[in-house]
Parts: structure tokens; sequence; C-alpha cells
């Protein structure tokens, strides 16, 4: 590009005569390259961002905030069936049980006690990491009488639930996990002495 940059000075007539002259200045051109660059950092962070995003969306809905197990009694005397319930929640369980006739003996109460945080944790997160729609119920082709039930129900923290119902004969597929970790726990937990019977038997 060129551009006026000399002044040549001469006498003319009796005055000065200033003349510009012409010289060639090459002046770069503007390059786009730091424009791309800023650019493709917007694009990489926005991107990060939106991913970051969606992973903890994905983390929140499969989030658990409370487990319940319950278990109810199979065919034996009436005095002796019982329904019961355990919740465990970050730090506490708790364990309902009452019988089913007037005259039940079953050793029936609510009762809430603390558990090492850690522990409950550590069982959250396990049961996170299961997919609950690969578990399918199996229903049995003949039912078989009598037999007691057992439930398992994860609750998570938008509302959904996972839940394996076993009534007598059925059976899930890939629901074995969630049966082994929830028993597990409940197994190591040390329950007080006056609620570790389930029922209240006449002293020798």
């Amino acid at each position: 590009m060129e551009t006026g940059g000399l002044v040549d000075k001469s006498l003319k007539d009796g005055k000065e005569k200033f003349y510009i002259s012409k010289a060639s200045v090459n002046i770069p051109k503007p390059t786009l390259g730091g424009s791309v660059k800023q650019k493709r950092l917007v694009l990489f962070i926005l991107l990060l961002s939106i991913s970051l995003t969606a992973c903890k969306t994905v983390k929140n809905m499969n989030k658990i905030s409370q487990i319940s197990y319950t278990s109810d009694s199979g065919t034996i005397l009436p005095e002796l069936q019982w329904h019961e319930q355990i919740t465990i929640t970050p730090g506490e369980v708790t364990l309902a049980r009452n019988g089913k006739t007037p005259d039940s003996i079953v050793n029936a109460g609510t009762w809430d006690f603390a558990v090492e945080g850690q522990k409950t944790a550590t069982l959250f997160e396990q049961l996170e990491a299961i997919d609950c729609s690969a578990i399918q119920r199996i229903e049995p082709q003949d039912p078989p009488d009598g037999g007691g039930s057992e439930a398992y129900t994860l609750l998570y923290a938008n509302g959904d639930k996972c839940s394996l119902v076993y009534d007598p004969g059925t059976s899930y597929t890939n629901g074995e996990e969630v049966v082994k970790l929830v028993q597990a726990f409940i197994q190591n937990l040390t329950l007080p002495a006056e609620i570790a019977s389930r029922h209240n038997l006449p002293s020798p």
C-alpha cells in the first residue's frame, strides 16, 4: 500500500514550493489467527460447561435419598405373623414392626437408631451405580401357596422409585446385586437388645 510520507522543498518564482512525494510503505494486513484461537477457546469452554452440567444432571437423577426393606411372615400361627419395615436414610435407620392379629405376641413398635454416616453413604453409592431399568421381574408359572414376601425400594432424589417385590415364587433378572448389598448392610447392623427379637415370648 502506498502513502505520502516524504516532503521535498524547492524554490520556484521566489516562492517555496512543497511537494509531497509518494513512498512505498508496506503495512501488514490484519490476520485472523488470534481471533480464531479465541473463538476456539470460547467454544471449548462452552462445550466443557455443557458436558459438566449434563454429567451433574445425570448424577442427581441417580442420587438415592432413601432405601427401604419390608418383609412379611409366611404361613405361621396367626399370633406370630408379622410385618416389618427397615428404612435407611443417611446416618440413620428406622425399624417399624407390627403384628397382624389382636392377640399378636409380636414385639411391635418403631425405633430409630444412628448408624455411622460413612456406612450408609457407601451403600447409597453402590446402589446408585446399578441400572434399575435393566432389572426385570419374572412371574412364576405356578405360584406356591403361603410363604413370606420381601420388597426392596430405592427412592431417588427426583421422586422416582426402583422397587423389587419378591412375592412367593417371584424372581428378578439383574436384581441380585440390590438384594446382596441391602441384606449385607442389614445383617451388619447391631440392633438394640429390646428390639432384636421379633416376638415377646414368655419367660421359661
